[in-house]
């Protein structure tokens, strides 16, 4: 799979250069299959409606991280393509869930609002496909190991890639699992915090930050508490599962345009793939028809019940399950006639002790791994 190692020393706007510049082609690529999509399985009608709600994003990351949207800018000068063009490529699951109409937008909260605070539904997308992310926590004889499936539409397994960030001032170096041209989606640091997520279906979805770039900040943090906190108290726009761990203490948290919730805080074994197990977020949330997502943590649930993990090998082939296929942990979704089918597009095992990172694109079921450390 295609890697690519920032070098260290060099400026976030040349980091984004870099990036930019090796995979403009495929940026391209999956720019415009994102902005298709936004008027397919979202509420936008037109590209103009699409580019201004992306354009509005970008002061919301200026804002909370000047380093990162001087990389998401470079990275877009690099591929030849304009700022918001970019957001699109980040942010297009919680962009798909935003109303069309600006007037409908607010900004996101940068703490819990209460449910009689919560705003009510803006917008969001008219045909949601069935996203589903599957992700295992475990306490093993080999250590703690977190991992997760990524699935998303099947026409995003080609620009599956790996991006090695290296230490800059305060911020450990890091390694994760990302398409080309997004910041980052799961991965972990060298101080050992590893991020995992799903996509949750806000119905009130607000302008917030563009939220590979929050993931990236929560790799940038030394201890999993910190890295819950900058989730918790983060511009979040619409709905995701976080999950973040150190060697020490572990924590998931859901969250969606308004609401935020700590859901897990330490266990042996845990799962989560794409419906919400807190009421009031869920009471914001939808599950698409197409989704797999009860199925899914049924066969995990049950599997984790029946048989600890031993180690990220056997988290990597629990994450390659195919068993009740189609609706497996596993899965292609895609036909001839629908393309962009949601599908397993990839995976990243961690062992949070070792320090190994398996990752890999496409579907995973037989296929080994490539192998990181951080």
């Amino acid at each position: 799979m295609r890697v690519l190692e920032l070098p260290a020393g060099a400026s976030p706007r040349r980091w984004g250069h870099l990036h930019g510049e090796s995979f403009r082609g495929e940026i391209q690529s999956l720019t415009e299959i994102r902005m298709y999509l936004c008027t397919k399985v979202g509420s936008f009608s037109t590209e103009e409606q699409i580019l201004t709600a992306a354009r509005a994003h970008l002061p919301v990351l200026r804002a909370y991280d000047v380093d990162l949207f001087e990389e998401l800018c470079g990275t877009a000068e690099g591929a030849g393509l304009s700022p918001e063009h970019l957001v699109v490529a980040n942010h297009y699951t919680d962009l798909r869930d935003l109303s069309p109409d600006p007037a409908a937008w607010t900004p996101a909260p940068t703490a819990d609002q209460s449910p009689s605070a919560a705003a009510p539904a803006a917008g969001g997308a008219r045909d949601s496909q069935g996203d589903g992310c599957s992700v295992i926590w475990a306490e093993t004889p080999t250590g703690r190991v977190l991992a997760q499936t990524w699935d998303m539409h099947a026409t995003a397994i080609p620009y599956v890639m790996v991006l090695g960030v290296p230490a800059a001032g305060d911020r450990p170096a890091h390694r994760v699992l990302t398409v080309t041209g997004c910041l980052g989606m799961a991965g972990m640091n060298s101080a050992r915090v590893a991020i995992a997520i799903n996509n949750l279906f806000s119905t009130d979805a607000t302008l917030g930050i563009v939220w590979p770039a929050m993931v990236r900040k929560a790799l940038a943090q030394r201890s999993a508490q910190a890295a819950r906190d900058v989730v918790l108290h983060s511009p979040i726009g619409s709905g995701h599962h976080y999950f973040v761990a150190d060697r020490q203490e572990a924590f998931a948290i859901e969250t969606s345009g308004h609401r935020r919730r700590q859901v897990f805080a330490g266990g042996a074994s845990y799962c989560h793939t794409n419906h919400c197990l807190d009421p009031e977020v869920a009471a914001v949330s939808k599950v698409p028809p197409t989704s797999t997502t009860h199925d899914r943590y049924r066969w995990l649930g049950q599997s984790l019940a029946a048989r600890p993990v031993a180690d990220l090998q056997d988290a990597w082939q629990r994450l390659g399950s195919q068993d009740g296929w189609p609706r497996s942990v596993s899965t292609n979704l895609a036909t001839p006639q629908n393309p962009h089918g949601a599908a397993t597009c990839g995976a990243i095992a961690m062992n949070l002790d070792s320090g190994e990172l398996w990752a890999q694109a496409g579907f995973i079921t037989n296929v080994a791994a490539d192998r990181f450390s951080t």
